[in-house]
């Protein structure tokens, strides 16, 4: 396993010497990198459940044809210079989702994005604009509980990746640019969704990995390419020492040498929209990230 202790590396390019001078606090990290492309890193763990690539390599096949952009209806907002909308989308097996999209209004540019993951019944509150207020498409998902009784949790799962591909199918949206957080009982999602999407921007998980659902958890956590803030909580240790393992594992094979390579951080901040916020706009920003595609 890769040293947790050395520095975080979240960019890197062969052709290119990664920075040796830390940026000033106010002005972004250039990670305008190019992708590379690299043959598979590790064969499967032992511990992973059985034909997990092709599970979910064929899972999310079954749902191309199904339309996943959303269908918006006008909401209010408690602000003039937000515009609220309720959002409609297929999820698993079609399926309606449904949740909230929060938006500046007159936004110039196209938008970074924020997916947020809460239970059911729990999206309805008031504090759906702390983020698109600082210039965010902010869509707040609600999605079913968990099925504890299937330990690849499909429904839940593959709605949380139709979730990212319903945000970045709006014209408003930079899909390069989209964050993922997941609260409560649905956090593992976040998981799934950073283990099968490995160009997302950041992700968040905020809350226990069910133990139902350990295994392909972890098997998520090794693929994933994706700069991780988690809090304090049932199986964030797991994902501390095996978020981004066969990043590391595929750099090693250009390189030699075994970094971590992909940002993972265990956080005690206690103001949640400050720790998010400034989570987000840190990683957003980028256009280009170092990813190691594994070729197939």
């Amino acid at each position: 396993m890769p040293d947790f202790d050395l520095p975080p590396i979240t960019a890197f390019s062969p052709s290119v010497p990664a920075p040796t001078a830390s940026p000033a606090a106010d002005e972004p990290e250039n990670f305008d990198l190019p992708l590379v492309a690299v043959t598979p890193a590790a064969a499967p763990a032992a511990d992973e459940p059985e034909n997990f690539d092709l599970f979910w390599s064929e899972t999310l096949a079954a749902h191309r044809d199904i339309e996943v952009a959303p269908v918006l209806t006008a909401a209010s907002a408690r602000s003039r210079d937000l515009t609220a909308e309720s959002a409609t989308f297929a999820g698993f097996e079609g399926r309606p989702v449904t949740g909230h999209l929060i938006t500046p209004v007159g936004a110039g540019a196209t938008l970074p994005g924020l997916v947020e993951l809460r239970p059911a019944g729990r999206a309805a509150s008031r504090d759906l604009e702390w983020l698109a207020s600082g210039g965010f498409a902010h869509l707040v998902v609600e999605l079913p509980q968990d099925d504890l009784d299937d330990p690849y949790n499909r429904g839940v799962f593959t709605d949380a990746v139709r979730s990212v591909q319903a945000l970045r199918t709006l014209a408003s949206v930079d899909p390069s640019r989209v964050a993922v957080l997941g609260t409560g009982p649905v956090a593992a999602a976040v998981v799934a969704a950073a283990g099968l999407l490995p160009d997302l921007a950041c992700a968040m998980v905020e809350g226990d990995i069910p133990a139902a659902h350990k295994d392909s958890l972890v098997a998520f956590a090794r693929r994933a390419s994706t700069p991780l803030q988690l809090t304090q909580g049932a199986g964030a240790q797991v994902l501390l020492e095996d978020w981004g393992f066969n990043a590391a594992l595929a750099l090693a094979a250009m390189t030699g040498s075994v970094e971590r390579v992909v940002e993972c951080v265990l956080t005690t901040e206690s103001n949640a929209t400050v720790r998010r916020t400034r989570w987000i706009a840190a990683h957003t920003h980028l256009t280009s990230v170092f990813v190691p595609q594994v070729a197939s």
